[in-house]
């Protein structure tokens, strides 16, 4: 990633693709399907002839395929400075169990963070703070925030009745986040400028210090869908309930790229650890260690589950054969862990915003009956807004989408393409302007389709 300048109330600069990423423990991931991210980041329904939907659970059974599935994700700011940035978002392995029901297993982020913060003017210390200081400082901070939750996850998908079907996903939360904050003292020296006669100054740098917290996420959720269909008339449901996160702290003090003392001096090298991931620091003791333990365990969790509903989620669709029109309305984030909400978990201590969503798509979808390998081609157009709910302030994103869907070989293998420009506003920062994409791939084989018979 390349730097981004963007105006904060405390001056920093920041490296990151997303403001919202300064919240909770990173910003919640979405959008993992091309296909949903064209019609409008929707959840629930399909524009396939069959209505099987990669992403809505309680459709997985509608194909009596065995399927390997992933997507890749891009992004790019539309203006300021180029920053870009291409991962993989999902993978997922789904197979036929009986007659009308169907096992899946995947993969994929469920909170992320890539941040670098930045103080760009500090703090200035006087020469008469202290008879010990011959010149005036300067101290200034640096931060950097990286990792997240990610979600392990099993999914049973099964038709109910002619008109109704049903999804259960247990989702197994784990992960690690670093975030290392860096306190650079600074002698400031001047000098004159031969133009306008004032003072400038160089820092240069006489003293740091590091600390580096390495959280270590532990927990699970449950998510339940609900699908009916009536002739054109389809609705969805779903909800899922936090259980217990548990998290474990560690914290670790001024650890330097050349451990031995003696060799930094003679080198004069007193470069910082720099870390890329949590494994960076399996041969480092932590100077101090923690267990935060949620307010509910796994036992108790049942009899409180369903005062746990964390998202809300409820959709429409009028299907005429070929064409049809989605509105679906989200919440999100609207249960607090208490693990989640102590001291050093959450980046810079900011609260996960809760949010309410909009989202309409809209389909038309081409059949080609003279090949059995290019199957159908569909086209895709939809728009969403979001609301953010901060403590002290609202926040939006909203955006227009496209995609792009072509079925092959007798509607086997999906691939699908899926582009929205949006704009995101929240509290202290700049609007960003931003083009995000998907690429998804769905390969299907009757490997086991004999055990549905």
């Amino acid at each position: 990633m390349k730097f981004i300048i963007v105006i904060l109330m405390m001056q920093l600069s920041m490296l990151f693709p997303s403001s919202l990423e300064l919240y909770g423990t990173g910003e919640r991931s979405s959008g993992f399907n091309a296909m949903e991210i064209g019609l409008g980041d929707t959840y629930f329904f399909s524009d396939h002839k069959n209505k099987f939907s990669g992403t809505s659970i309680a459709s997985l059974w509608r194909s009596d395929l065995t399927r390997l599935s992933f997507s890749s994700n891009f992004y790019s700011n539309i203006d300021g400075y180029n920053n870009k940035d291409i991962n993989m978002s999902f993978f997922s392995f789904s197979f036929p169990v009986l007659k009308n029901k169907t096992i899946l297993f995947g993969l994929a982020p469920y909170t992320r963070s890539d941040i670098k913060l930045i103080e760009e003017s500090g703090d200035i210390i006087g020469q008469s703070i202290s008879d010990f200081i011959d010149s005036p400082l300067s101290a200034r901070s640096e931060y950097r925030f990286l990792g997240g939750i990610s979600n392990l996850y099993a999914v049973f998908s099964s038709k109910i009745n002619k008109n109704s079907s049903f999804g259960l996903k247990f989702n197994s939360l784990f992960g690690n986040q670093l975030k290392t904050n860096k306190i650079v003292i600074s002698t400031l020296n001047p000098s004159f400028s031969n133009i306008d006669d004032t003072y400038n100054f160089e820092y240069l740098e006489q003293d740091s210090t590091s600390q580096i917290i390495l959280n270590q996420f532990s927990g699970f959720s449950i998510q339940f869908d609900l699908s009916a269909d009536f002739d054109r008339h389809n609705f969805g449901m779903s909800f899922t309930m936090m259980g217990p996160i548990n998290i474990n702290i560690k914290k670790y003090y001024d650890l330097y790229e050349i451990s031995d003392p003696y060799d930094r001096y003679f080198l004069q090298d007193y470069s910082f650890l720099y870390l890329n991931s949590g494994d960076d620091l399996l041969t480092y003791d932590p100077d101090f260690s923690k267990e935060v333990k949620d307010d509910i365990d796994f036992k108790s969790f049942p009899s409180d589950m369903l005062n746990r509903i964390n998202d809300l989620f409820f959709g429409y669709q009028y299907n005429l054969d070929d064409r049809g029109i989605i509105f679906e309305l989200h919440y999100k984030d609207l249960f607090e862990n208490f693990s989640l909400n102590q001291q050093d978990i959450n980046i810079l201590n900011n609260k996960q915003p809760k949010s309410n969503s909009y989202h309409l798509g809209f389909y038309k979808r081409y059949e080609n009956s003279r090949s059995s390998f290019f199957n159908s081609i569909n086209l895709r157009l939809g728009g969403y807004y979001k609301n953010y709910s901060f403590i002290d302030e609202d926040g939006t994103d909203m955006a227009l989408t496209f995609g792009l869907g072509v079925t092959l070989n007798d509607y086997s293998h999906l691939v699908d393409l899926g582009i929205k420009f949006g704009r995101i506003s929240t509290p202290s920062f700049e609007e960003e302007n931003y083009l995000k994409g998907s690429l998804s791939i769905s390969i299907g084989e009757k490997w086991f389709k004999r055990s549905r018979r």
